[in-house]
């Protein structure tokens, strides 16, 4: 049941996720607006690569997006070059680990957008880019002890989020 999409389809239907993604991710305003409409380039020169045999048109268009913001913090070096990305990651079938379903990756979207700016930045310097405890307090200006108290009070508001959406 492989439908053949757009990518006018795939703007009209993920456009929205597309950019709370970004601005969970981006501080600054004018990039956030420059990178949503890269990543739309980006789909659009490499629409004809898309096989829906290896994932669903969202899961392409965020491993595109996610891609682009990488490339975003590399440019401005803001990336963090001590952490290597470890491409086994995202082998889900060979992984212990539930894949990320596009529901879910909404739902932690939504999350994230929920927190205060900091600690929405903490959560991703810890937990996104693998970052310590120290080296999250120093790209967010804040204490180590800042930084851990802040880390903590964020995952206690994603875990009563997540505790709400499962009532819900």
């Amino acid at each position: 049941m492989n439908t053949v999409i757009t990518p006018q389809e795939l703007y009209e239907k993920y456009h929205a996720k597309i950019e709370r993604y970004i601005y969970a991710h981006i501080n600054n305003e004018h990039d956030r607006a420059d990178l949503l409409q890269q990543v739309f380039l980006n789909v659009i020169e490499a629409f004809d690569s898309y096989d829906p045999e290896r994932g669903s048109p969202g899961t392409w268009l965020y491993t595109i997006t996610r891609n682009t913001v990488i490339d975003y913090y590399r440019k401005c070096s803001r990336e963090p070059t001590a952490v290597e990305f470890d491409e086994s990651l995202i082998a889900a079938e060979d992984s212990d680990l539930p894949a990320l379903t596009e529901d879910m990756l909404d739902t932690l979207a939504d999350a994230l957008e929920c927190l205060p700016e900091r600690e929405r930045n903490i959560i991703i310097y810890r937990f996104y880019y693998c970052l310590s405890a120290k080296e999250t307090a120093e790209r967010v200006g804040v204490s180590y002890a800042n930084a851990r108290f802040l880390q903590h009070t964020a995952l206690k508001k994603l875990r009563r989020y997540f505790e709400d959406q499962q009532v819900g």
